[in-house]
């Protein structure tokens, strides 16, 4: 008993120590991300650069300069860095799903030092996901300096829960979306780092930051009579939202992709038509949280509404589609604000109340979540951010509505369409991941029996009496297949060669197939064993049997199952 006590004791400490460095590291670098930010935008803003007069109405080139300059930055960063993708909270998602490809920490840190740029410059790109993929980054880098016992994944959800932890200042709602959007299942083992990490980054905001809250939401919430079936009816409308600002996401990557041009051509093109857009509308360059609380304390009319959600569509589309690389979460925050703002103004020309801010809040949250794929976090954010049991019972019925017909017309989140876009399917689970990802090269046998074209039907019995097998390989001089010889083709062959009588296309396999190819390919197999192959050719490279492959498969679900329940 005493050792165990002891055991468990070191463990805690260990859980603590983990979980409140990395919360502390990310609430601190968090937070000079957003001031850089935020100090850049406040500069760019109060700066007047070749100022046009046409009319009454000023005009000042300062975006464009700005962007050029952020432009030539993210250029210089992408060439320094080696980068040729950039990497996001979709990277950090795989990584916890799996421990083959794990996150690369050059590349990420590259990334996000892009986004800062993008965003300080004045791009239409948002702040949390890149800190989101950064205190990912952070929790593995760390893990490389201070090993224990915890799984690389545990240390990844430490620093995603640190970072929207930090960024929000909701604990909660950090625990909650590492679980729900990154690890994508609970455990004991998990909960508490992951825990001790979000309280200790809001911690440490709340302390060294105190001014650094988000949103400004001061309107009483109305109440859930009238607000309830208002979110119902007009659910489809924020759905149309959600969705066509990420297709949009998605068609002018793909656009970009067939233009054949340059990276820096096109992170060029992106930055000068985001600036010329935003020399008559400003407000939707960065990250447009000013932007947004104005929308919250009702300053603008229905007609800028919907400009400002058309345009702010369209202007992150280009600069995420076009490499001028930055986060999508903020944005999409944006589009909920001006969707349930412009709701808003509709139910006021129909005679209702007035529940503009109480839908803005509602949307922001249903656009959120599927946008990340995270409903629950989405919700407690809200809860957090209002302190509102009112606001966040509005938000919650938005989002589940909403996330109902995203889930059926797009798919489960942004993030999770970026990895299907590469191949990688997560809704079949962390268990048929893993079995794509280990090969059966890792578990061939090469006690292969192999003969010659000449060997006789006999010789081939004997050596397979001798072997206690039932199965042998004919192959040439280089080691290429020929055919496969059973006891019943040996017995059949007597003193004549078994390529005679032999199976000479058989199932086989490569190297390189994974066990999910392999299980799917032997669901109608009958024999004892499978010759694997090299890539290339039809160099035998030895034999798995049925018993040894079933063993390989439910040794990965069981790794999978335990890591899970431990």
């Amino acid at each position: 008993m005493r050792p165990r006590l002891q055991e468990t004791t070191i463990e805690l400490v260990i859980v603590f120590a983990i979980g409140s460095l990395i919360g502390t590291l990310v609430a601190l670098t968090a937070n000079a991300y957003v001031g850089g930010v935020q100090w850049f935008t406040a500069l760019r803003e109060g700066t007047q650069v070749f100022a046009v007069t046409l009319g009454d109405t000023t005009y000042s080139l300062t975006s464009v300069f700005f962007l050029w300059a952020a432009a030539a930055l993210v250029i210089l960063i992408r060439r320094s860095f080696g980068i040729t993708r950039w990497a996001g909270p979709a990277d950090s998602i795989f990584a916890a799903q799996q421990h083959k490809e794990p996150l690369n920490v050059k590349l990420g840190l590259g990334s996000t030092l892009a986004a800062f740029t993008s965003a300080a410059g004045g791009g239409s790109v948002g702040q949390y996901g890149p800190l989101v993929h950064f205190g990912a980054t952070l929790g593995v880098a760390l893990r490389r300096f201070v090993p224990c016992r915890l799984t690389p994944d545990i240390y990844l959800g430490c620093g995603v829960a640190a970072a929207i932890s930090a960024g929000f200042n909701a604990p909660l709602a950090g625990i909650i979306f590492a679980h729900e959007a990154m690890l994508r299942h609970f455990s004991v083992r998990a909960i508490a780092p992951i825990s001790v990490a979000s309280v200790a980054a809001s911690t440490i905001s709340s302390v060294l930051f105190p001014s650094s809250q988000t949103f400004l939401i001061d309107v009483p919430a109305p109440g859930l009579i009238t607000l309830v079936p208002v979110l119902i009816i007009t659910a489809p409308l924020i759905a149309l939202a959600a969705i066509a600002y990420m297709v949009t996401l998605r068609k002018t990557q793909q656009f970009a992709a067939k233009t054949g041009w340059s990276a820096e051509r096109l992170i060029l093109t992106a930055a000068t038509v985001c600036g010329g857009v935003g020399i008559v509308l400003p407000e939707i360059l960065g990250l447009g949280i000013g932007t947004m609380n104005g929308i919250l304390d009702a300053r603008y009319a229905l007609g800028m509404l919907i400009i400002l959600l058309v345009m702010k569509i369209a202007m992150t589309g280009l600069c995420i589609g076009f490499g001028l690389f930055g986060g999508i979460f903020s944005p999409a925050l944006f589009v909920g604000v001006a969707t349930g703002a412009v709701i808003g103004q509709l139910a006021l020309i129909v005679g209702l109340p007035d529940l503009s801010a109480a839908l803005s809040v509602a949307a922001m949250a249903a656009v959120a979540a599927a946008v990340i794929g995270a409903p629950i976090a989405s919700v407690l954010i809200v809860l957090e951010l209002t302190q509102s049991y009112a606001y966040a019972v509005g938000a919650l019925i938005a989002v589940m509505a909403v996330m109902l017909l995203t889930h059926r017309l797009f798919g489960h989140s942004y993030f999770d369409r970026q990895l299907l876009d590469r191949g990688i399917d997560l809704a079949q689970g962390r268990e048929a991941l893993a079995l794509s990802q280990h090969t059966v090269a890792e578990h061939v046998s090469g006690d292969a029996i192999r003969l010659t074209a000449v060997t006789h039907g006999d010789a081939a019995l004997a050596a397979m009496k001798q072997a206690q097998q039932t199965e042998a390989y004919v192959v040439d001089e280089t080691g290429e297949l020929l055919a496969k010889v059973s006891v019943h083709h040996a017995i059949e062959a007597g003193n004549t060669p078994c390529l005679l009588v032999a199976d000479k296309e058989p199932l086989t396999l490569t190297e390189t197939d994974s066990l999910a190819d392999a299980m799917h390919r032997l669901s109608a197999f009958v024999g004892e064993s499978i010759p694997i192959l090299a890539p290339e050719s039809r160099r035998l490279i030895g034999v798995i049997t049925e018993g040894d492959l079933f063993q390989a498969v439910l040794s990965v679900q069981s790794a999978i199952r335990q890591e899970e329940r431990s």
